[in-house]
C-alpha cells in the first residue's frame, strides 16, 4: 500500500525510509489497521464529509479470547532433523511470544494415536495432535532432496501457514522469518477475535471496493452511532506498528455520532493507493463508551505519523484494558479486508 504526502515515506521490512519526493510506499508486509474508540461528550463538533462514492459493507468477525502466547508442538522425523529442531526451538522461546511442548509430551502424544513417523503434520492428523497436546500450531522440519523443508500448521483450520525450504547453512533466517510471522499472526489474531456478545454500539467500517489494482486510490469509512475518540493503527509483519490517527495534521481524535470519518481525510494532502506487497490487508474498527488512553508513540521524523514500541505488550494491555474496565454491552468492533492486485 502506497501513500502520497509532501515528501516519501517507504516502509521497508523492519524500518522506515525518508526520501525526497512525492509518495508513501510500503513494502513486504501485510497491512492491518485497527480503528480503536472511546466515547466522551466533545468539546468541539466536526464536520461530516461526503463519501467520494458508494461503499461496500464488510461483515464483522466472532470473538476468541486473548491469547498471551501461541502454544507450539515441534514433530520429529528423523535423527538427522534433531540440530534444527533444537536450534528452532532456542529461537521461538527467545521470542517471548511461544511456548514450545516438551519433546517427549509431544513423542507419547504421537505414539497414544500411533501415527507413523511419515506425514505427523497433515491436515487429517493436526486436530488429534493438538488436541492431546493443547497446541495452537504443528511445526514439522524434513528432508526434502538436497533440501530441508519447514511447514507450520493451524491446528484449528489445519491448513500449511508456512513452509520453507532451506538448505543445511540457511537455517537460521527460515527460522526468524518464522517466528517473525508467528509473533505477527499472534497479534492480529488476538485483534481479529476481539468482538462482544452484545452491544449497543453500532460500528460500520466500509471500503469503496472490496480489491484495489496497483496504483488505486484506497479509502476507507468509519461511521459509529456515538461520539467516540479514534485509533488508526497500522501493523506491519516486519514487526513496526505505525500509529496513524490521531497524528501531527489531526491531533484531535474525536468522532462525532452520525458523522463519516474518512481515511485519508482528503485534507492533509496524503492519500492512500494500492501497491507492493500485493495481497490481503485487514482493518479493525473497536468502538467504547469509555474514554481510554491506549497508545502512544514516537514520531516518525519527516512523517505526521508515530512509532509504537512494543506493540504486542501495547496492544495486548489494551485488549485486557478494554475486557476488564467496560461493560461488554458498552464496546464494539468491526473489522474488514481488502484485496490489492498487480
Amino acid at each position: 500500500m502506497k501513500g502520497r504526502l509532501s515528501h516519501e515515506i517507504r516502509f521497508y521490512p523492519g524500518k522506515i525510509e525518508y526520501a525526497s519526493y512525492d509518495s508513501f510506499q510500503r513494502k513486504g508486509f501485510l497491512l492491518a489497521c485497527v480503528l480503536l474508540f472511546s466515547c466522551a461528550t466533545p468539546s468541539s463538533s466536526i464536520t461530516d464529509p461526503s463519501p467520494a462514492r458508494p461503499a461496500e459493507n464488510y461483515q464483522t468477525n466472532s470473538g476468541t479470547d486473548l491469547l498471551d502466547k501461541y502454544r507450539v508442538a515441534i514433530l520429529e522425523s528423523s535423527e538427522r532433523a534433531v540440530p534444527f529442531e533444537e536450534d528452532l526451538k532456542g529461537a521461538l522461546l527467545e521470542s517471548g511470544k511461544i511456548v514450545v511442548i516438551d519433546r517427549k509430551k509431544t513423542a507419547d502424544a504421537l505414539n497414544e494415536i500411533t501415527l507413523s513417523m511419515q506425514g505427523l503434520a497433515t491436515a487429517e492428523n493436526a486436530p488429534k495432535i493438538g488436541k492431546l497436546l493443547s497446541a495452537q500450531k504443528l511445526i514439522q522440519i524434513r528432508e526434502s532432496g538436497k533440501k530441508w523443508a519447514l511447514e507450520l500448521l493451524d491446528v484449528q483450520t489445519s491448513k500449511v501457514d508456512f513452509n520453507r525450504s532451506f538448505s543445511e547453512n540457511g537455517s537460521g533466517r527460515v527460522f526468524q522469518e518464522l517466528v517473525q510471522y508467528l509473533s505477527q499472526n499472534l497479534l492480529l489474531r488476538n485483534l481479529s477475535g476481539l468482538k462482544p456478545t452484545v452491544s449497543s454500539l453500532k460500528v460500520t467500517l466500509t471500503s469503496s471496493q472490496k480489491t484495489y489494482k496497483n496504483n488505486e486510490p484506497v479509502n476507507f469509512q468509519v461511521r459509529v452511532s456515538e461520539d467516540c475518540y479514534l485509533y488508526l493503527i497500522l501493523l506491519q509483519s516486519d514487526g513496526d506498528t505505525i500509529l496513524l490517527f490521531p497524528n501531527d495534521s489531526s491531533p484531535s481524535n474525536f468522532a462525532k455520532a452520525g458523522s463519516t470519518i474518512q481515511i485519508p481525510d482528503g485534507k492533509s494532502g496524503y492519500i492512500l493507493a494500492a501497491g507492493e506487497p500485493f495481497g490481503r490487508d485487514m482493518i479493525k474498527a473497536i468502538a467504547s463508551k469509555k474514554n481510554l488512553d491506549l497508545f502512544s508513540a514516537i514520531p516518525v521524523p519527516g512523517t505526521p505519523f508515530g512509532r509504537i514500541a512494543n506493540p504486542f505488550d501495547v496492544v495486548a494491555r489494551g485488549i485486557k484494558k478494554i475486557n476488564t474496565e467496560i461493560r461488554e454491552e458498552e464496546w464494539n468492533s468491526a473489522e474488514i479486508t481488502i484485496q490489492t492486485d498487480p
